[in-house]
């Protein structure tokens, strides 16, 4: 495993932040934490990356635990985006130049790999602006590109689409999903961007109070969620449709309240809803339309946030 962390804890001012999470993240998965403010990802986030130590428990990366002295050797391999910390009266391709230094980018490719990520970005007509005249989207950009000027292992990033318009947050999907599959990269981001979260993520952590409410693959989350496969149905009569399949015990049906003539039906199996078209069809029901129901990301975040609530 890239990052392991068993039984954390973490308090700050006496309060316990951090209540007793362990994980892993595996070498070339995208993983995301999600949860309301407050609830502990940003700390998550900085005991990671050693910036605070744990008051329990232990996180090693790369094989180092993070209260090793040489952690910091560690560091170089990984990539952490903050915002809060460029270099304002410095132009982009200043800010970057420093940070690939730092991070002992060659200096025969470092001009090329600053060029490619402004590219990319669609940065490269700012490259001699100073930070501090850029947008904060764009200032976001150049964040991001600061933490992967050295082709990072590990890419931490909070809140990387916070400021990005929808066109640069899909670039931004695109390029950290190219990176996993042709370089291995690992990433983890702390994220309040739910929509379309299941196309891009692995694994998925849902955080209330410290502790986490969810956590695993996320097409395991949503197959645990909603077990039986679902259906919504256009007929030409929903009422007559419904009494049909009142007494069918291998279905669930009611009717879908967002759209007119539609019901939702639920299935044990993907082959069993032939039968409940073949039995809407023999009693002269017309079919019009059979769309699989794709539950998200989003739908389970809110689903297990009002559980919580209601505990």
């Amino acid at each position: 495993m890239l990052v392991r962390v068993n039984q954390l804890q973490k308090t700050l001012n006496g309060k316990n932040v951090i209540n007793d999470i362990s994980f892993t993240l595996k070498p070339g998965t995208i993983n995301a934490i999600l949860g309301p403010n407050g609830v502990g990802k940003t700390t998550t986030v900085r005991l990671l990356t050693g910036l605070l130590q744990p008051t329990h428990g232990e996180i090693e990366v790369f094989g180092v635990k993070t209260t090793d002295p040489h952690f910091e050797r560690v560091r170089k391999q990984m990539g952490v985006q903050n915002d809060g910390n460029l270099y304002e009266n410095l132009t982009v391709y200043e800010n970057l130049k420093i940070w690939a230094r730092f991070y002992d980018v060659p200096k025969v490719v470092m001009d090329d790999r600053i060029d490619a990520l402004l590219t990319y970005f669609e940065l490269i007509e700012r490259k001699k602006s100073k930070v501090g005249t850029l947008s904060k989207g764009l200032k976001q950009k150049v964040a991001i590109m600061r933490a992967l000027i050295h082709h990072p292992k590990l890419l931490i990033l909070d809140e990387p689409t916070s400021g990005l318009d929808p066109s640069a947050s899909e670039s931004l999907n695109t390029y950290l999903q190219q990176q996993v599959r042709e370089e291995e990269m690992t990433v983890f981001m702390c994220t309040h961007h739910l929509q379309g979260l299941e196309q891009i993520a692995d694994y998925i952590f849902m955080m209330d109070e410290g502790r986490f409410i969810a956590s695993g693959r996320a097409e395991d989350l949503l197959r645990e969620a909603w077990p039986q496969v679902e259906f919504d149905i256009h007929v030409s009569d929903v009422t007559r449709a419904l009494a049909l399949l009142e007494n069918e015990q291998a279905f669930v049906a009611q009717e879908n309240s967002d759209k007119e003539g539609y019901l939702r039906v639920k299935v044990e199996a993907y082959d069993n809803i032939s039968q409940v078209i073949k039995l809407f069809t023999a009693h002269q029901l017309d079919v019009y339309t059979v769309t699989e129901v794709q539950h998200t990301i989003k739908e389970l975040y809110f689903k297990k946030m009002d559980v919580v609530q209601h505990d």
